[in-house]
């Protein structure tokens, strides 16, 4: 227990798995069922707990895990003492777990969500007290780090009233801002802060280019796009501007030139994705403007398996190994499964344009169940382990 509590990943990083392995496991057997005409009894809409899961789930705690940890060292202050994030941690996978249960008793939902909400509130107030305490110059990145928690507690806050009241309109303000408010801004922000200092350890005459207006941009337009979404606005022209800006951003920062390590390559390829997501909602944009809807879920798998899923495994695998002491090789093993959740995100893509779309979704849950299940035994016992180099955390 005292090396688990050393790290604050340790703890995110080992919740967030297994409870994104539990997560995929439900819905893989979900799909599989319904493939064969049936389905797992339940309370609850497996559509609307499949859609908070899949924001507020995991994708927290393996974001506290990187902040807690990764961020002191931006502000030049401690990190968070184990009794402060590790009550944050049980509490918020507590909820998590209980979620899952609420598909045979409906009140463990209201609990569930009640448990997030509160611990999330206490998450952000225990970052905050990180930023205050920091004496450092540059603390930009940090602060809209806060602001997107912040975000989320109010993303939190609409899906508590959905499950108190059941209205469904709480469900889909919770939706827009989770994804648009509080996961696409922490997702950019810390890319904006890291993919450049990873490439300049890696690529030869690499110049870090990460202006500050361009994170301004990206996070407004992600919340351009979410307040347009709420106000039932077409986000057609706010997409098309992030589109072009985002793919722009992967060249200034030289995908290409990332190839030759794959451990870097995993970041650059996965930040990809946010530039196809984007282009995707873009092409429904005009479609629907046209009277048609030719892409149905695809662009938000696209930005949920294809930049949140492939980024999420690419850094944990990067912060697992460097804060366990490990040289910062990529395993084949490790590559590959990462490649495999890139097919998982295509093929989740195709099942809403193709005929196939039973067996191409239950592909793309096992798919992705798989490469999260061999990822997760081989990172998973790493947490409960010192670091091989015999340094702390």
């Amino acid at each position: 227990m005292k090396t688990f509590l050393s790290a604050p990943h340790r703890v995110g990083f080992f919740c967030g798995t297994l409870l994104l392995i539990a997560s995929l496991t439900w819905w893989a057997s979900e799909m599989l069922l319904r493939a064969g005409g049936s389905t797992i009894p339940s309370s609850i809409a497996p559509m609307f707990l499949h859609g908070y899961l899949m924001l507020y789930g995991f994708f927290p705690l393996f974001m506290l895990g990187f902040i807690y940890t990764a961020g002191p060292k931006w502000l030049g202050v401690a990190s968070p003492a184990a009794k402060l994030y590790a009550p944050v941690f049980i509490t918020y996978a507590t909820g998590s777990a209980l979620l899952i249960g609420a598909l045979f008793w409906q009140p463990l939902l209201r609990i569930a969500i009640t448990l997030h909400w509160v611990s999330w509130g206490a998450a952000c107030l225990v970052w905050l007290n990180r930023i205050l305490a920091s004496k450092a110059t540059d603390r930009g990145h940090a602060i809209r780090i806060a602001l997107a928690f912040t975000m989320g507690w109010l993303g939190q806050a609409m899906a508590l009233y959905w499950a108190i009241f059941d209205v469904t309109a709480g469900w889909l303000d919770m939706l827009e801002i989770g994804l648009w408010g509080f996961l696409l801004p922490v997702y950019l922000t810390v890319s904006h802060r890291m993919l450049p200092f990873f490439s300049a350890n890696v690529i030869p005459n690499y110049s870090a280019w990460r202006p500050l207006w361009l994170l301004n941009a990206m996070i407004a337009l992600s919340w351009g796009h979410g307040a347009l979404k709420l106000a039932h606005f077409s986000s057609l022209p706010v997409d098309a501007v992030f589109t072009g800006l985002l793919f722009y951003t992967s060249y200034r920062w030289r995908l290409f030139a990332s190839l030759q390590n794959r451990l870097l390559a995993m970041l650059h390829l996965a930040f990809a994705w946010a530039a196809i997501a984007m282009l995707l909602y873009t092409a429904q944009g005009a479609a629907m403007l046209a009277g048609s809807v030719i892409l149905g879920f695809a662009p938000i798998h696209a930005i949920g398996i294809g930049f949140f899923g492939t980024m999420l495994l690419g850094f944990a695998t990067r912060v697992s190994l460097g804060h366990a002491g490990l040289p910062l090789i990529l395993s084949n093993l490790t590559w590959m499964l990462y490649c495999l959740l890139h097919g998982v995100a295509i093929t989740r893509i195709f099942a809403e344009v193709l005929p196939w779309q039973n067996a191409l979704l239950c592909a793309a849950a096992l798919g992705a169940l798989l490469a999260f299940l061999l990822w997760g035994s081989r990172f998973m016992p790493v947490y409960l382990k010192p670091r091989a180099d015999g340094k702390p955390g």
